[in-house]
């Protein structure tokens, strides 16, 4: 079987452009110069942000200092950081080197992973104060690291009229979709293209020109374990030296151009050898490009800013690059899932901002606005890529790790507590001075049916039926009892295996709902280059006896799960009363231990052979038929739901706290390419530590994942649908009594 790397080799070779060069000889290399951006890794993440800023103030007194000195902001985060705290003469002798050219500012707050929602992703090129990015104006859009980009992002970038993309992949664990370094057109679902340079990784044009690599501080995660490198380390600028590193670089070129390149320049990204990451600028590039040329040596070489390679990169090749259209899904979104509370605390932030922005409790304000883009920036800074240490699964019980994880988790939590804060505090002013009573409000977009908690009062949840669109009704009796449905199909144990309502040709689910599943990978295979096909073994989950327990309004399925990998575990499914609908809720209790495994749960449809329709950022992608050729089948982001449609009608699911799913099985490095025989399957990846380093090791404890299921002949927004239905109806307490107004003053205006 063909490793994942010949298959992206072998699909590229067969789609590479035309020869745009006699003979394809390389004659110019431009070199772009600048820190890659993990906010964390090396350092604490707020370690990282002080270095950035201290690296973006070097290298504007390196192009103070050397008129020919170039450098290229890799994210606005770093600008807007240093913007805070720079005087005003050195804030104006920045602006000055970047409207000179000697500076360049990309378009994006940092390197992301694919988890922003449609909110999130205006803040990602708005990171900047507004009057300063009118300043800087940003015209290139730089990603490193992470191994795709969403269209949700490049469609809002053409709309800022930012209509190139330079990615440095790092292909650890991943890999670029195709062959590399390349140009192409990524055509967008609008028809608009956007130029991409599918760049080498980030940092290697230091290895162009020298044959050892720089002995680097970062094996041991500690940022003063060696000196960065001075002023001949290395790129010396000696005639001998300059020859033999012209040497390196021809041998260099010839594979290059043996593995099929053929454009007539090349670009390359160069970072400090320090340590690859969040690393400081080196001056000496400069001189050394200079000692190079002086001799005449061939290809010709620039130290430039990456807009401007990039953009004579395009004026070269544009007539030959071909064009290819689809989401560009990444290999690295798994990672995420080896923090599963964290994820679920994020997408709770998320929802009760869209809480308290609702139109129900009138209009917002410049306050309210202030505060929901600070938990926005939190958010976006939880879905940034880099998740903990370089020794978080090395090393997973140092302080290091602990402490870098701490400061990530806050991201998510934070906006978490703050969203719920300022939405109590919305509803208790909406609600000021109203007549006594109990006050149930439904936020959501659509009609709301099913049942509501009361938190902090110990009692049940209460059911309301068709609660409009934000509205607010005072809580009164039960609703009547829903009469009895068809009966439920069950197995041997007793648990559903499919539920067929009035109106459905075909059941709401089919069998196999809430079924439990891990990939692990069996000794004496490891982590990273040995997670091969042939190395994982699977695991199903074994059941219990089911409970049934039927309420007024619904039938309630649980079932205990009994896995190796777990101290406990419960399955619920919940069945409602006059609904085409039905709640599925995972509880796992995972054993505490470092091995490395995966989690799948089951969701099947009545579907057979058709492609779910899912969203990312608000865009719509089928998964297999609108992908980047090579880019990762075996997971996928997605916003929080996904569609069927079939002649019988549509089929809903709604995933509340994971959203990384698999279509046709529960792959995870199998890297799978062609359309799977059964995508009417959805397992949802619900943790994942597979990774060897900067994520979380050993994730244990109580983990809780909900699904909603429905099914309609049509559902003409299913987005909206989706919304309502992971939605929680607020209840408000109105008091008989007169309310203190210093108190609603000082602690409820929001």
């Amino acid at each position: 079987m063909p490793t994942r790397r010949e298959m992206f080799k072998s699909m590229a070779l067969a789609a590479a452009p035309v020869a745009a060069a006699p003979a394809g000889k390389i004659r110019h290399i431009d070199i772009i110069h600048h820190s890659h951006t993990d906010v964390g890794y090396t350092d604490m993440p707020s370690v990282t942000r002080e270095l950035q800023v201290r690296f973006l103030d070097a290298a504007i007194e390196a192009c103070l200092v050397n008129p020919r000195f170039r450098w290229t902001c890799e994210v606005t985060m770093t600008i807007t950081d240093f913007w805070r705290q720079a005087p005003a003469a050195r804030r104006a002798q920045f602006v000055d080197l970047v409207r000179k050219g000697q500076m360049d500012v990309m378009a994006l707050a940092f390197n992301q992973a694919p988890f922003l929602n449609a909110r999130q992703w205006p803040l990602m090129l708005d990171w900047l104060p507004a009057n300063l990015l009118k300043q800087l104006n940003p015209r290139v859009a730089m990603q490193n690291d992470v191994n795709g980009f969403p269209r949700a992002g490049a469609m809002l970038c053409l709309d800022r009229g930012i209509r190139h993309l330079m990615m440095g992949i790092n292909a650890d664990m991943g890999g670029p979709p195709f062959r590399r370094p390349s140009a192409f057109h990524w055509k967008m679902p609008d028809g608009r293209k956007m130029f991409v340079w599918l760049g080498d990784h980030y940092g290697t044009a230091y290895s162009f020109f020298e044959p050892k690599g720089w002995q680097r501080g970062q094996a041991k995660g500690a940022s003063t374990t060696l000196r960065p490198p001075y002023a001949g380390d290395h790129l010396r600028t000696d005639e001998a030296s300059s020859r033999a590193s012209h040497a390196h670089l021809l041998t260099r070129l010839a594979k290059l151009e043996g593995d099929g390149y053929n454009y007539p320049r090349l670009l390359i990204s160069y970072t400090n050898q320090w340590r690859y990451d969040n690393d400081p600028p080196f001056p000496p590039l400069e001189p050394f490009i200079a000692a190079w040329n002086r001799l005449g040596l061939q290809p010709s070489l620039r130290l430039v800013t990456a807009t401007e390679a990039v953009m004579d990169m395009e004026q070269a090749v544009a007539g030959v690059a071909p064009t290819y259209e689809g989401e560009w899904t990444d290999w690295w979104a798994n990672g995420d899932a080896s923090g599963p509370r964290e994820v679920a605390a994020s997408r709770l932030a998320k929802r009760t901002i869209e809480a308290v922005l609702s139109p129900v409790w009138g209009p917002s304000n410049a306050r309210i606005d202030g505060r929901v883009d600070e938990m926005l920036r939190d958010l976006c800074l939880f879905d940034e890529h880099t998740w903990g240490a370089n020794v978080s699964v090395s090393q997973p019980d140092s302080l290091d790790t602990i402490a870098q994880y701490a400061e990530k988790s806050l991201t998510a939590y934070r906006p978490m507590g703050h969203s719920e804060w300022l939405l109590g505090q919305r509803a208790r002013m909406h609600f000021a001075g109203k007549p006594e009573g109990v006050y149930v409000v439904n936020t959501a977009p659509m009609e709301y049916t099913g049942w509501v908690k009361r938190p902090g009062t110990g009692e049940p949840p209460v059911w309301v039926e068709k609660l409009p669109a934000r509205s607010v009704r005072l809580l009164g009796g039960a609703p009547k009892a829903q009469p009895n449905e068809l009966p439920v199909e069950v197995d041997g144990a007793g648990w559903p295996v499919a539920a067929t309502r009035p109106g459905m040709a075909k059941p709401l689910f089919t069998q196999g709902i809430g079924d439990f599943q891990s990939v692990w990978i069996a000794p004496p295979a490891r982590r990273s280059s040995q997670m091969r096909p042939e190395n994982l073994k699977r695991t199903a989950a074994a059941y219990g006896v089911t409970k049934r327990t039927p309420t007024n309004y619904s039938q309630v399925y649980s079932q205990t799960i009994t896995h190796p990998s777990l101290e406990s575990g419960e399955r619920t499914l919940e069945l409602f009363r006059g609904q085409a609908r039905a709640t599925l809720t995972v509880r796992l209790v995972r054993k505490a231990k470092n091995a490395a495994e995966a989690f799948f749960v089951q969701c099947a449809f009545p579907a057979p052979g058709v492609l779910p329709e899912f969203t990312n950022g608000g865009v719509k992608f089928v998964p297999f038929d609108d992908q980047l050729p090579g880019a990762c089948r075996d997971y996928v982001v997605v916003d929080g739901w996904g569609r069927y449609t079939t002649t019988d009608g549509q089929w809903l699911w709604v995933t509340r706290d994971a959203p990384l799913v698999t279509v046709g099985g529960p792959h995870t490095w199998q890297q799978v390419q062609q359309k799977p025989a059964d995508p009417e399957r959805l397992w949802t990846l619900v943790f994942d530590n597979f990774w060897h380093t900067n994520f979380v090791a050993n994730s244990n404890g109580l983990m809780e994942f909900r699904w909603e299921l429905a099914w309609a002949e049509k559902f003409d927004d299913p987005a909206t649908v989706a919304e309502t239905l992971v939605s929680e109806p607020v209840i408000v307490v109105q008091p008989g009594v007169r309310e203190s107004p210093e108190l609603m003053k000082s602690l409820f205006v929001p």
